[in-house]
């Protein structure tokens, strides 16, 4: 549960991300907060990269490439529909006593309650709150990959991570992305959440890839896994038949 401070700029955030731009008189208003307050959490939030402030106020940072701390987006998990459609899709795949590699994304984090339907899998993430849940709802063998926790994101990755995501190897490799790219693949906008699906890739059988439908045809700076690497792609919209058409040129199979 999100304490006062949390919640009012998570208030700010989502307004900004309807009308864009506010002054800081609206935001007085929305909230109920001194003018100081404001500021003080317009700073903080740009720190974040999640706004810019400008004179008087504050506009939103493209939506596409907002990084929402991780708490904020797991306080509203019971109200992504459309991610947990995609978690019960992907949980067709999944068998017992499989070994899985399951990424840190929220749509990753959907399937947590889908696990405990099976016996004897083994798990390795690098989500903190991930390795949580499964430790709680499941009765999985549950081991989170060493390193340094990302600030906000609850994810460990970097070099570290990296190394020893190599020392197990897996039937399954379970992803969420940032964008989806029909000729390029899995991007994203940390490179080391990038190194991280890289070394899943590499050392699991097969790969699939959850995408909601505002992930598809975007990419961004950092490539982490091409279509070529691609087992499966899930997504919770029917696709075009021009985008199907290019999956089967990668060998990807489509489940919706």
């Amino acid at each position: 549960m999100l304490n006062a401070v949390e919640d009012r700029q998570q208030q700010i955030v989502n307004y900004l991300k309807i009308n864009q731009f506010a002054n800081v008189t609206d935001l007085i208003s929305l909230v109920n907060y001194s003018e100081a307050t404001i500021k003080r959490d317009l700073v903080y939030l740009e720190q974040t990269g999640l706004i810019r402030r400008t004179r008087g106020g504050a506009m939103i940072v493209d939506n596409q490439k907002i990084d929402v701390p991780y708490l904020m987006k797991f306080t509203h998990l019971d109200e992504e529909n459309n991610k947990q459609y995609i978690a019960d899709v992907a949980q067709t795949l999944i068998r017992d006593d499989m070994v899985i590699f399951l990424d840190s994304s929220t749509t990753s984090l959907h399937l947590v309650k889908n696990l405990s339907k099976f016996d004897g899998l083994q798990i390795i993430t690098n989500g903190v709150l991930t390795a949580a849940m499964l430790s709680e709802f499941t009765n999985a063998s549950v081991s989170i990959l060493g390193g340094t926790i990302v600030p906000k994101r609850a994810t460990i990755n970097g070099s570290k991570a990296y190394d020893d995501a190599l020392s197990y190897y897996a039937d399954l490799a379970i992803i969420g992305c940032r964008g989806w790219d029909f000729e390029h693949g899995v991007t994203e906008t940390h490179e080391g959440e990038a190194l991280m699906k890289k070394a899943f890739r590499k050392q699991s059988n097969h790969l699939v890839v959850l995408a909601t439908q505002d992930k598809l045809e975007h990419k961004y700076i950092y490539q982490s896994v091409a279509c070529h690497e691609v087992d499966y792609l899930i997504t919770d919209i029917p696709l075009a038949k021009e985008q199907l058409d290019k999956l089967n040129n990668h060998h990807i199979k489509c489940l919706y």
